[in-house]
């Protein structure tokens, strides 16, 4: 894999020092590795292996790109960036940007459309944890994804399993999740909140570290979520087509428990001239046995790398949905997400990128 030779810019963390903070620190957007103690559910996490289909990633063609404009009404795109979420006792729930939000969109949208900043990003990141034999179909190539067999250590512990259930068909889908945080689970907005359905899907249950096809299976359990979350311009600026709403296609999961401070974290941030980096993506897809995690790697380039979003070749299938894209900074020896896997198409995968105001709107969430 090739290895980025640029520095790391400095803007594009809050500070070098969040990465060195104590072990279980819980800033937004610092990894953490778990304090390695066993963890259980409280016995509310109803997990009933094989009642999921995954869910499809939507579609994302040339057509639908070029119809989907980039909004450039200040309203509107502040507007984008509400939240808009349901807690599990079916309360709706509607935030308006915050302060930091709103100037950081306006901020964007006022950008030249080139920035002039040479490219950069996190250093080394291939995952050395990521070993060779460890770890409508949308396989580019030979399929080189790899079983990851040992989920209970970090940082697979906190990658899990996500299913919700279908109000309206009383079906239940399945997606990839990870912990950002001690009750703070990210994902696709479309693994929340259903289009076709035009409605919210329910029951969200995550289940870290799954490995196999029965409940035993689960090594720490099944956890039952407290509210779900995605961005409001995910529903409101929806056309009738996916194009129109991947900017927005983020979720968050808050869990009842905290399920963090055991299993651990994985870190986001955003890179600001996010340049050429090796992607590790690591989930449940579908066309592997029932409740297996994968990995996969892959080389993304700053050409095909976005304001809102970024394309690659690694193989995902349905049931990758959600799954963080993540790169390994060897400088600061973390996992840091820079984006979530949300779509297909018939020439590359996309992620949604963690951006400036995709990281603020997170934290405002963070818990």
């Amino acid at each position: 894999m090739t290895k980025l030779t640029n520095t790391i810019i400095a803007s594009a963390f809050l500070s070098t020092a969040m990465w060195l903070v104590p072990a279980f620190a819980a800033d937004p957007g610092t990894a953490n590795a778990g304090n390695g103690e066993s963890m259980r559910d409280a016995g509310s996490g109803d997990y009933k292996p094989g009642r999921a289909k995954p869910i499809a990633p939507p579609k994302l063609t040339e057509d639908e790109a070029s119809r989907a404009a980039p909004l450039a009404d200040e309203d509107a795109a502040v507007k984008s960036y509400g939240i808009v979420g349901r807690s599990a006792d079916g309360k709706e729930i509607k935030i308006e940007a915050n302060e930091a939000l709103k100037e950081l969109i306006i901020e964007e949208l006022n950008k030249p459309a080139d920035g002039g900043a040479d490219a950069s990003g996190p250093q080394n990141t291939g995952d050395p944890g990521l070993t060779e034999g460890e770890a409508g179909r949308q396989v580019f190539g030979t399929d080189d994804r790899e079983q990851v067999k040992n989920t209970k250590t970090y940082p697979f512990s906190a990658i899990g399993y996500l299913e919700a259930k279908s109000p309206k068909t009383g079906k239940f889908g399945s997606c990839s999740a990870t912990l950002i945080g001690p009750r703070t689970v990210l994902t696709a907005a479309h693994c929340l909140y259903s289009h076709e359905d035009g409605a919210w899907l329910d029951e969200y249950l995550f289940v870290p570290g799954l490995n196999g096809s029965t409940a035993d299976d689960a090594p720490f359990g099944a956890f039952t979520y407290e509210s779900a979350y995605v961005l409001q311009g995910f529903i409101d600026n929806y056309q009738g087509f996916y194009g129109s709403v991947v900017p927005w296609d983020l979720g968050i999961v808050t869990l009842k428990q905290d399920v963090g401070t055991n299993l651990g974290w994985l870190g986001y941030a955003n890179y600001e001239d996010l340049g050429d980096f090796t992607a590790n993506i690591v989930g449940y897809p579908g066309d592997k046995p029932m409740g297996t995690m994968w990995k996969a790697s892959c080389e993304v380039h700053a050409e095909n790398i976005g304001t809102d979003y970024f394309q690659y070749d690694c193989d995902t299938f349905p049931g990758s949905s959600g799954s963080s894209v993540y790169a390994y900074d060897n400088a600061a020896k973390q996992r840091v997400i820079t984006g979530v896997n949300v779509a297909e198409s018939p020439d590359a995968n996309t992620a949604v990128r963690l951006n400036a105001a995709n990281i603020e709107w997170i934290n405002s969430l963070y818990k």
